[in-house]
């Protein structure tokens, strides 16, 4: 009987042992699961909202360059036409000095109007007052006649002085309009001319933020809203929610901060979301996400495959070994840098502290030279390899970048460093040094050096900044490219050095009467025909909406040669909508004044040019009057 409960009581504690033992288990996986739980969910939810944070700031940053795209076209087509506009003043205040009948004649005063594609002329004497021009019922009106015309008073003060105002609505009626104004060169009165800039109004009204918001590409749970940063009225968005204000979806737009985004939570149809916000000029800019880590769906996924992970592993968290666990990480993290050499032209590990170098991965030269100098310090072979891959002009950026003894020093409290060099045989590659371990002072101790082909990705490059340069209509330089062109010259240029100011004649009209297709017709056809004849001597720039620059180096006798050939291209050129061609030219040379600079040589190029075209237009008013 005492032997039968003696076994009895010894199975009933093994099995309350290993009861105890189970349930540890039991409790060490529910604990491991829960923990796992939110310790994903945690960092799922922290994910998504840095995920939502840099995503925000890149359509913020987007939403803000297509703005300043906006504002630079808006900006150039208003400095294009103002020049424009006084070219106008200028060449009707040249006809009138040699036309003195049609001073008082309003008849004469509309013809040449007609001819110049201008809507109004004003004639003002030295106080600044209307004495005559093309509407009667502006005369006596002054510089003193409203804000509108007290903008042109500093004309009286110097009278070399020309202006050209913005688009404004005129005092007498309200109509949109362009004034433009220039002394006489006897300096006895001023000619304003006044054009309604059709072709800037419809660019603005292409140009309006709706469409703007309306034109870009949003993710799912995405919405971009752009608005008045004084007011907080929605100017555009991507959920047609126009007129109504930022407040009313829960933005504080006050918060917003000029040229820096910042970032907080809102509630958007009961959802936690992100709000990016930035001010940007008068605009603020909203870009709200959704944060899908709190859906429902989202998160009743994640606890079903985090049970089933939990539950897989939980036997396997029990009786792992701590030090087989480090033990496996570092072959894990080994795995996965050899997996990483595969995308390297090299790699390399650099251990600073005994100057020794470890190969990853390296081809052709550089293994080579590694393997040669694999029992000398790494400085020696690093200057080595250097001297054995990198093209002449790139061998010293290359040998300071990889001089190893201040390595240390450069990547101090930095993850990585890189520079693009052009290498001998495998054209251009990024060399790049990561830091992967430091000491207590910052300083890395081992680094991993790396070099990547990068040819595809500086063919890109080159070919963004060609695009950059480049006028797409015409296919001539465009002004970026000019101004960038004439800084470089200063005041050193060659003796050879020519400038040509070439403007189109009769665009505006061809616009008018024939559209703008026939205009761009027009602008094609010249550019082609300046570009067949000094292109392969010099440069041809697209300046302004029909003016254009070039930039060539020729003597006396080739320059000759080149503007024979110029004006024969453009008196042979005919289109199919367009059929002739006009343009005035300003020819320059650095021989004739070799005490200018190449900005002093471009302006009398541009008086030349002025006063081509003043002749030209005197000759066609001439031929109006006189058709026999």
């Amino acid at each position: 009987m005492f032997i039968i409960m003696n076994f009895y009581g010894s199975v009933d504690v093994k099995n309350k042992t290993r009861g105890i033992k189970f349930g540890r288990v039991v409790i060490i996986v529910a604990a491991a699961t829960l923990l796992l739980i939110i310790l994903t969910y945690v960092v799922l939810v922290y994910n998504n909202e840095n995920n939502a944070r840099r995503t925000g700031e890149v359509m913020v940053n987007q939403v803000s360059g297509m703005l300043e795209k906006n504002r630079s076209v808006e900006e150039t087509l208003l400095a294009s036409l103002k020049d424009e506009y006084i070219i106008r003043a200028k060449t009707v205040a040249y006809m009138l000095e040699h036309n003195s009948a049609a001073e008082y004649d309003i008849n004469e005063l509309k013809k040449i109007a007609e001819l110049m594609s201008i809507d109004e002329i004003h004639l003002f004497d030295k106080t600044g007052k209307i004495y005559s021009g093309t509407e009667p019922k502006y005369y006596g009106y002054s510089f003193d006649s409203g804000e509108q015309m007290g903008y042109f008073k500093p004309m009286l003060n110097d009278t070399t002085l020309s202006m050209c105002q913005d688009v404004t609505p005129n005092t007498a009626e309200g109509k949109s309009m362009m004034y433009a104004i220039t002394w006489e060169s006897n300096g006895n009165r001023m000619i304003q001319v006044g054009i309604e800039p059709k072709r800037l109004l419809e660019e603005l009204n292409n140009n309006r933020i709706f469409k703007v918001v309306d034109s870009i590409p949003t993710y799912e749970d995405m919405e971009i809203y752009v608005a008045n940063a004084q007011t907080g009225e929605i100017l555009g968005s991507t959920d047609n929610k126009n007129g109504l204000k930022l407040q009313e979806i829960g933005v504080d737009f006050s918060a917003a901060r000029v040229n820096e985004i910042t970032h907080s939570n809102i509630i958007v149809n009961g959802y936690r979301s992100e709000c990016s916000l930035m001010r940007d000029g008068e605009y603020a800019i909203c870009v709200v996400q959704v944060n899908t880590a709190v859906k429902k769906e989202t998160l009743l996924s994640m606890l079903i495959v985090i049970v089933c992970l939990a539950i897989a592993a939980g036997a396997l968290l029990v009786v792992t070994n701590r030090i087989l666990i480090v033990k496996k990480e570092q072959m894990e993290q080994l795995k996965i840098l050899t997996s990483m050499a595969g995308i390297y032209y090299s790699m390399h590990l650099l251990d600073l502290g005994k100057m020794t170098i470890t190969e990853y991965a390296a081809r052709n030269q550089v293994k080579e030279v590694v393997e040669k100098n694999k029992n000398v310090e790494s400085t020696i072979a690093m200057h080595e390899i250097m001297h054995a891959t990198m093209s002449d002009q790139y061998l010293e950026q290359g040998l300071e970048f990889t001089e190893l003894t201040t390595l240390a020093e450069r990547l101090r409290g930095r993850k990585v460093i890189f520079k693009d060099l052009l290498g001998k045989n495998v054209g251009w590659i990024r060399m790049s040094f990561i830091s992967i371990s430091t000491d207590a002072e910052g300083y890395p101790e081992k680094v991993i050096c790396t070099t990547q082909i990068i040819d595809e990705e500086k063919r890109r490059e080159e070919r963004l900044i060609r695009e950059s340069t480049t006028d797409k209509l015409t296919h001539c330089l465009n002004r970026r490219a000019y101004e960038n062109d004439m800084h470089n010259f200063s005041d050193n240029h060659e003796e050879d050095f020519v400038f040509i100011s070439i403007d189109l004649n009769g665009l505006k009209k061809v616009n008018d009467t024939m559209g703008h297709a026939a205009g761009d017709e027009l602008l094609s056809g010249a550019a082609r025909c300046m570009r067949r004849s000094f292109g392969d001597v010099g440069k041809v720039y697209r300046t302004g909406g029909d003016e254009f620059a070039i930039i060539l180096f020729a003597d006396d006798e080739k320059l000759a040669e080149l503007k024979k050939t110029f004006e024969q291209k453009v008196a042979s050129w005919s289109g199919k909508t367009v059929k002739s061609l006009s343009v005035s030219c300003g020819y320059v040379t650095a021989r004739e004044f070799p005490d200018k600079t190449a900005a002093e040589i471009a302006r009398i190029a541009d008086e030349r040019m002025y006063k081509n075209k003043a002749e030209y237009y005197s000759k066609m008013q001439s031929k109006t009057e006189n058709p026999n």
